[in-house]
């Protein structure tokens, strides 16, 4: 082997080795407790009620944000504002109760909240299935998808039991 053949080897393997870590990093919500937890895009991860593990995790892995979608005393076991702010994230809650609260008054402080961080951000309700209505609802109210792009940009983030409340908010809009 050349001295040149070599050293463009090496160079390879220096590379290909230090790529492997952080292709691992960078999957880090598959090793998730939170149901359906998912990356949506490369800023927004996705999914159900994370746990304390899952809350540290998401700080070990520089997310900014946490988002959640979950109504008011819908979860008890542990403070999430208080962890998320503890470990130097911010907390933004949106309670969405149920089906009627999949609004357009709800949707604008999603909008809002989506549209006004910075950094990577974890979007979470109980299963995930609110969390992919109002991704669905601002494809289609905001960037102008089709009803059936919308639905589908919805249930890549998480939408199943609500797609018909998803469609009555779209038909009236």
């Amino acid at each position: 082997m050349t001295k040149v053949n070599f050293f463009t080897y090496l160079i390879f393997l220096t590379g290909f080795i230090f790529a492997i870590p952080t292709q691992a990093t960078d999957n880090f919500a598959n090793t998730m407790s939170a149901k359906n937890a998912s990356y949506y895009t490369e800023r927004f991860i996705v999914g159900g009620q994370p746990n304390i593990t899952d809350i540290n995790l998401l700080a070990k892995h520089q997310i900014k944000t946490v988002i959640n979608l979950r109504g008011q005393g819908e979860f008890t076991d542990f403070d999430e504002k208080a962890k998320v702010e503890a470990l130097g994230m911010t907390y933004i809650s949106i309670p969405v109760s149920g089906a009627s609260e999949v609004n357009l008054d709800n949707l604008r402080l999603f909008q809002d909240a989506i549209r006004n961080i910075k950094g990577k951000t974890f979007v979470h309700c109980a299963s995930g299935n609110r969390v992919g209505a109002f991704f669905a609802l601002d494809a289609y109210i905001n960037d102008k998808k089709s009803a059936e792009a919308a639905i589908a940009i919805g249930k890549k983030a998480g939408l199943t039991r609500l797609e018909k409340r998803v469609k009555e908010v779209i038909d009236e809009n």
